[in-house]
């Protein structure tokens, strides 16, 4: 579909033509074809009684003559950001890329602020879906602050929570956090009620809250969140939520609760099956046992998730197959243990980065258990190198300060200093501010 900006006479010129309508069938005994042409061409400016006489003859209503290209191109710029919205929600990405650039052509030309914004956070949603989080968050920052001008509330808010899920992706959990909480506040200061909105938000601030280990805050939000999502019959969402919730209550060791809830997640998702969230649960239903000493139901709950997640190739078969090894270097079984970690590092993608310096961490938490100095040593050292050729500099300062500890123990004072000192400079750098 060919959409764009018609000046009055191309309009004009247009119905003629869809109609097969010469100048003189169109000029009828009204007016010479001369004076059509000189309209059509935008020589000529018709009177109303013109117009309205042009529009009968046309088939077609006056006020689609009247229309002003500015209102022309908000149309097209609506239904450029409908379909790019669309397709995002498709996974058609390309064709929502498409979209977004053809829209924004109209914006930027005819000066459409709110649609520009409008277009400008379907593409950071877009960035966001394609992992580019950085150029995610600033476009999101630039439409957001055109929102804040046009003061549409909705539009406010929606880009504030995308702000937040884009900063929490990138691990700044604070700023995310504060995020999710001026949605909240904009929503109440303007009494604006939209559920969906209020609900995204508060359970958010649950997951913000979780991850900062403000446990009771996480659950309050979360129980706040359920109560609306199952009012709203959104199962998905509503399904999250309980595995939430029964997460922070395993942190909190009320197990009763947490079983409970993770049991009605797992219904949720068996519902709309779900395999990759069903497995995440056997995982959360794994951890909780393991939490109240039943090994072996642990055990049982962590090998369902690993089949399930070898069934669908789930990404995420790394976090589930460390929280197996936890089981083993808790059962003391550190032989084990270290055969699942180096299988899995043979397994694990060369992109998965973060899998990968898990299990460095794991690997020296192993050799160290079983006071094998030198491979623990071996491990650290390995990590580090693997970590100075990527940009994980909070982890690489970590692996720093850890073997700065374990050469202060093993009596090589200068080397500790050097490694900690290192590592010291990273958190500065990183302005990470230390409690120790």
């Amino acid at each position: 579909m060919v959409m764009e900006v018609l000046t009055l006479g191309e309009k004009i010129k247009a119905k003629r033509k869809e109609l097969n309508l010469t100048l003189k069938d169109l000029a009828g005994d009204r007016v010479t074809p001369g004076q059509i042409s000189l309209v059509e061409s935008g020589k000529s400016n018709p009177s109303i009684d013109l117009l309205e006489y042009l529009a009968e003859k046309l088939g077609t209503d006056i006020d689609y003559f009247l229309e002003s290209e500015e209102k022309q191109a908000s149309k097209i710029c609506e239904f450029y950001t409908n379909i790019a919205e669309s397709a995002i929600g498709a996974e058609n990405y390309l064709r929502a890329r498409e979209a977004i650039e053809k829209g924004m052509h109209y914006a930027q030309k005819y000066n459409l602020s709110y649609f520009k914004g409008k277009l400008e956070f379907a593409l950071a949603n877009l960035k966001y879906k394609n992992g580019e989080y950085e150029e995610a968050q600033q476009v999101c920052l630039s439409a957001n602050g055109i929102f804040l001008k046009t003061e549409s509330i909705y539009d406010i808010v929606s880009s504030l929570i995308l702000l937040g899920v884009i900063t929490l992706k990138m691990t700044y959990v604070t700023t995310a956090l504060n995020y999710f909480m001026q949605a909240d506040r904009i929503l109440n200061e303007h009494k604006h009620l939209d559920e969906v909105l209020k609900t995204k938000i508060y359970y958010y601030i649950a997951l913000c809250n979780y991850k900062l280990n403000n446990i009771s805050q996480a659950i309050d939000y979360a129980l706040l969140a359920g109560e609306k999502l199952k009012v709203l019959d959104n199962k998905r969402e509503y399904g999250e939520t309980l595995l939430l919730l029964s997460i922070a209550y395993s942190q909190e060791n009320k197990m009763q609760e947490a079983l409970r809830y993770a049991r009605e997640a797992k219904k949720i998702f068996s519902e709309i099956n779900d395999k990759h969230e069903i497995a995440n649960i056997e995982t959360n239903l794994g951890v909780i046992f393991a939490k109240g000493n039943n090994m072996e139901e642990s055990f049982s709950h962590f090998n369902k998730a690993i089949k399930i997640k070898k069934e669908i190739n789930d990404k995420t078969i790394a976090d589930t197959v460390l929280k197996l090894s936890d089981n083993y270097i808790m059962l003391n079984q550190l032989d084990k243990a270290l055969q699942t970690i180096e299988d899995l590092m043979e397994k694990i993608d060369d992109e998965d980065h973060l899998s990968r310096i898990k299990c460095f961490e794991y690997l020296y938490r192993i050799y160290y258990r079983q006071n094998n100095k030198s491979k623990a040593e071996e491990i650290l050292l390995s990590a580090i190198k693997y970590l100075e050729g990527l940009d994980y500099k909070k982890q690489l300062a970590d692996f720093y300060v850890i073997l700065g500890k374990f050469y202060n123990e093993i009596g090589e004072k200068e080397l500790a200093l050097s490694y900690i000192n290192k590592g010291l400079d990273n958190y500065k750098e990183l302005k990470i501010i230390l409690n120790e």
